[in-house]
């Protein structure tokens, strides 16, 4: 996912360029926002093909913010429609990205809450038309559902604001990620860039991802919204499909955790390894805004820079599913790989100047680094402290001083919490000393500069119970053995285990040297903690009248929160019968 450690080289115009680029890390808090439910409606217009312009009016169940029209058959179909009685007529542009072979899809239009709708349909062969649809939604008003919006990353050097899922308000339960709908993760060889053939100039791009992502799941069958990333007229980036549960301190980035991109829906037969990128809008009508087009740079940097590719020329793609190949730009317009429209011929105009821009913004492009951590020991008792350690190099391995890490922890079945930062000293190291209370998974994170990308490692520390076992009604020789007299036919044992874990159950073994001086255990039993982690286990001796020595130790068994707990072995002799 790195550079390569390709060397640095930092121009005074490339390093004016990045200026407004370079963002500091830090992470957005989690929190909780209302997000409201998708009102959906669908309406078949079939009916109404062979009247006179307008072909069809509607009033609306509710006032829609989008709508969009579907049919199958002929491909030269045109669908104009109007919201206002006495407004303008507008044209529903197709939406290359969606069609099938029998099925064709508008864009998903953004519309001012309109209560009724005049559409009309033109098309030399009107009658071989099937199906024809028409879905309208309402992504503001309904009713309003709370989510828990996790902390996100805002990112190293140069990585851009991607506005998460959670964050645009993706309702999770319509995605399927099962069966035919198993994600795959490929390294990334190309990039698309889109657009989704929807309104100019959109000022709800909130409100359209949830309505693109109802419309690519529900209306089109679809596993999930097609597109790796949208971005907006203002200039934003959204996330679009669904690639994994990401941790606070990571990027949504789209990708598996090492670094292979998931399959998206945006470019029939090559999906696999390739990242889609869509521009909210109808570039065949409209050119991109000034914020879409540094939008775009940037991002498009981020991506060939972090995975190794070209802003400029060309190379030859390879499905890796399929095997089929063919030479595209590293960043194409969707029509590069498809008889299509797509990204509109306004946008795909500038696409050599994108590529221009993004290696400009790129500059010699940033170094891979490793970060490397370790612990002082992989298991600790209760109580103890423990050093992590690490060191920062890199792609050739030169250190890098003066840097900082910080470090994630989650303790037992705690969330994840910001752990202490240090700075890499002159020879590129670090140490943190920590003293955990359950099983403790630290990373620790590096998160880049203007000339290196970040890196993160991890490591775990198991915790044992700390737990004790002592022998009651007798006091031990200077052997630390305790002597029972004959007869004895019953052992009190009692012992703590720290932290208490009330309610949980210690197992006590039993067992006893044999006569060739062996160990064989004879005896096994369980006991209840206390509120206290105290605990008191009688055991009834196994041939009272024989005697002997025995060993006894209590064992605590892991759980989530703590690795196994074993106390010190004891020894306590039973006198034989005379």
């Amino acid at each position: 996912m790195g550079t390569g450690g390709r060397v640095v080289v930092r121009l005074a115009t490339v390093v004016a360029t990045l200026a407004a680029v370079l963002v500091p890390a830090w992470i957005a808090p989690a929190q909780t926002i209302s997000t409201p439910v998708t009102m959906a409606q669908t309406v078949r217009l079939d009916a109404h093909l062979t009247a006179r312009r307008p072909a069809g009016a509607l009033r609306l169940a509710f006032p829609a913010t989008h709508i969009a029209f579907s049919w199958a058959g002929p491909e030269d179909v045109t669908i104009t429609y109007r919201t206002d009685p006495d407004g303008v007529w507008h044209e529903a542009p197709i939406a290359h990205d969606a069609e099938t072979a029998t099925h064709h899809y508008t864009g998903v239009l953004a519309v001012p809450r309109a209560e009724q709708l005049e559409w009309n349909v033109e098309s030399p062969h009107l009658t071989a038309i099937e199906d024809l649809t028409l879905d309208y939604l309402n992504t503001l008003d309904g009713p309003r559902v709370t989510r828990d919006l996790p902390a996100t990353a805002d990112a190293e050097a140069r990585t851009p604001k991607i506005v998460t899922r959670a964050q645009w308000g993706a309702d999770e339960s319509l995605k399927r990620t099962t069966g035919g709908c198993r994600r795959r993760f490929y390294p990334l060889q190309q990039l698309f860039v889109h657009h989704t053939a929807g309104a100019n100039f959109d000022t709800r791009p909130k409100a359209t991802m949830r309505a693109i992502y109802w419309y690519h799941v529900v209306r089109q069958g679809w596993c999930d919204i097609g597109y790796n990333f949208v971005v907006s007229h203002d200039g934003r980036v959204f996330e679009g499909r669904w690639a994994r549960d990401y941790n606070p301190w990571e990027v949504h980035d789209s990708e598996s955790r090492d670094g292979r991109v998931v399959s998206g829906a945006h470019v029939d037969g090559y999906n696999s390894g390739t990242v889609g990128i869509s521009v909210m809008g109808n570039f065949e009508t409209a050119k991109p805004s000034p914020a879409t087009r540094r939008a775009l740079a940037e991002f498009l940097a981020w991506e060939v820079d972090r995975h190794d590719l070209r802003a400029r020329g060309t190379h030859t793609y390879r499905n890796p599913e399929t095997g089929a190949t063919r030479t595209l730009p590293w960043i194409a317009g969707h029509r590069d790989a498809d008889a299509t429209s797509c990204p509109g011929n306004y946008l795909y105009s500038k696409l050599p100047a994108l590529r221009r821009d993004t290696a400009l913004v790129m500059g010699e492009g940033k170094t891979s680094t490793s970060v490397r951590v370790t612990a002082s020991s992989r298991r600790i008792s209760y109580g103890d402290g423990v050093t992590i350690t690490g060191t920062l190099t890199d792609a050739n391995g030169v250190v890098l001083p003066a840097r900082v890490i910080r470090t994630y922890v989650k303790e037992g079945l705690k969330q994840w919490i910001e752990g202490p930062s240090a700075t890499t000293a002159p020879n590129g190291t670090f140490a943190f000393a920590l003293q955990p209370k359950a099983n403790l998974k630290l990373v620790a994170i590096y998160d880049g500069d203007s000339e290196t990308w970040g890196s993160e490692s991890g490591v775990r520390v198991r915790v044992a119970p700390d737990v004790t076992l002592q022998a009651e009604g007798a006091f031990p020789d200077t052997t630390g053995a305790y002597h029972y007299p004959a007869g004895t036919d019953r052992v009190t044992l009692f012992g703590q285990v720290t932290p208490a874990h009330t309610g949980r159950n210690v197992q006590i073994r039993i067992r006893k040297v044999q006569s060739d001086g062996t160990v064989k255990r004879i005896d096994e039993g369980s006991a209840q903690l206390d509120r206290n982690g105290g605990f008191v286990f009688d055991w009834d001796v196994v041939d009272p009248g024989v005697g002997g020595t025995y060993h006894a130790h209590a064992l605590f068994p892991k759980d989530d929160d703590h690795a196994r707990g074993v106390s010190p072995v004891i020894t306590f002799v039973i006198d034989p019968q005379p």
